[in-house]
């Protein structure tokens, strides 16, 4: 359905017999968007900048040391070229959905950081603030290892239906974006987020990325 806005002022677009979806979320998800061979770069340069800020910043985040290693404040990865294809790519990934929000705009990377968790390691519900659209790249995925939990904007602000007796989509509180190697997702950056902690061996190597 398509809601006319002048028509939105006279409420004649509203049917009483009927259940209308109103203020939509939206995500969006692009597979494959580097070939192996470049993910690889990728993985090798986020390992190289490891080893030199080691745990990074644990001070920014409620998980403290149980943070996922991170250069988040410390290094930009706009500055390093390793970084500037995936950034490209994701730029127009970016602009692409924002022509789903009407608009006909160029957007740029003004921040980026990488996230490398270890079993147990997580990061609590966060959003990032003075962005218009944040993603996550996923560059290495252990078997086992966790999604991007996104909650229901606004969900903790009113008190439930009661007797609840069957899932319902108006109800869901959270939507978790399963990871694959190699895939982006972009949102809009004041969507509550997390990843939980998991058991699994190996790394789970991310890319995030802000847009303004």
């Amino acid at each position: 359905m398509t809601i006319n806005v002048n028509s939105v002022a006279k409420g004649d677009w509203f049917n009483y017999h009927h259940v209308q979806q109103v203020f939509p979320t939206a995500l969006y998800a692009r597979q494959s968007l580097m070939d192996a061979e470049e993910n690889d770069v990728l993985i090798k340069k986020v390992m190289e900048l490891r080893g030199i800020f080691n745990e990074g910043n644990v001070n920014s985040w409620m998980s403290g040391v149980y943070s996922p290693d991170n250069c988040f404040h410390i290094a930009d990865l706009n500055n390093y070229l390793e970084f500037q294809p995936l950034i490209e790519r994701v730029k127009a990934c970016v602009e692409e959905f924002a022509l789903e929000y009407g608009s006909e705009a160029e957007y740029n990377c003004y921040d980026g950081w990488y996230n490398v968790y270890q079993s147990g390691k997580y990061q609590e519900f966060h959003t990032h603030s003075h962005s218009i659209f944040s993603a996550v790249y996923f560059a290495q995925i252990p078997k086992g290892s966790p999604g991007i939990y996104f909650k229901r904007p606004q969900s903790d602000c009113m008190l439930p239906p009661k007797n609840m007796v069957r899932p319902s989509p108006f109800q869901q509180r959270n939507l978790i974006a399963p990871p694959e190697e190699r895939a982006v997702i972009v949102f809009r950056s004041n969507l509550e987020h997390s990843v939980p902690p998991a058991v699994f061996d190996g790394e789970r190597i991310t890319i995030a990325l802000n847009f303004d």
